[in-house]
């Protein structure tokens, strides 16, 4: 039991010095008049008004829907497919 107890007390003492904090060393006088002083940062520009937009103007998927059945034909079913097709390929 007292070993139990030593070892503890021996575990203790060495998590002690090892979470002891060691601190840096201070820049030579030299150093640190070699570095200039950093620029004053740039103003932040005040908040950008957001652009207004009119939501009844902008495209539904039924407006889309209307203008391919305006657009496409049994007759020319194929041709818009081929440009389709060469829409999504070209890069």
């Amino acid at each position: 039991m007292m070993r139990r107890y030593i070892a503890l007390a021996a575990l203790g003492l060495l998590s002690l010095a090892a979470c002891e904090k060691k601190e840096a060393p201070a820049p030579a006088p030299s150093e640190a008049a070699a570095t200039p002083p950093a620029p004053p940062a740039a103003p932040v520009p005040a908040a950008v008004a957001e652009p207004v937009v009119d939501v009844a103007s902008l495209p539904v998927e039924e407006q889309y829907e209307a203008d391919a059945e305006k657009e496409i034909t049994p007759d020319n079913v194929s041709a818009k497919l081929d440009e389709l097709e060469k829409e999504i390929a070209a890069p």
